[in-house]
């Protein structure tokens, strides 16, 4: 029996691991909800480079340019939001919150912007950045 706990441990040690998304250093996409004005709203990360992202999540992406495409506030009255893309130089490390701002409150063409970046400090101490 001994023998055979050896040869599944050394099989194991074989087998090559799988770099996860978090084995290296890594970007957040969100969408902002901190106290959006009446001239703001979050954008809602449809996709990354052309990846569909599941409503709500924030898969991480290696850092570097991406392309972000978010669902913006339509014209007024209307149920369908508009897309907009934004082509982003990320940094190692960190969170990215997006939003759709308009000129005025009367104004009906919204605009896809970063509203802050902040460290992901977990990141940053993991990968010694």
């Amino acid at each position: 029996m001994h023998v055979r706990a050896m040869l599944l441990f050394s099989l194991a040690a074989a087998v090559p691991a799988v770099a996860g998304p978090y084995d290296q250093p890594y970007v957040l996409f969100e969408a902002n909800q901190r106290s959006p004005t009446a001239d703001t709203r979050a954008a809602t990360i449809m996709n990354i480079d052309g990846v569909r992202m599941s409503p709500g999540r924030s898969d991480p992406v290696a850092p570097g340019w991406r392309t972000v495409e978010v669902s913006i506030p339509g014209p007024p009255g209307m149920s369908n939001p508009e897309r907009a893309t934004l082509k982003i130089e990320t940094e190692p490390c960190t969170r990215y919150y997006l939003g759709a701002k308009r000129a005025t409150r009367t104004s009906t063409d919204w605009e896809a912007f970063v509203v802050a970046k902040e460290p992901i400090l977990e990141c940053k101490k993991k990968f010694k950045l």
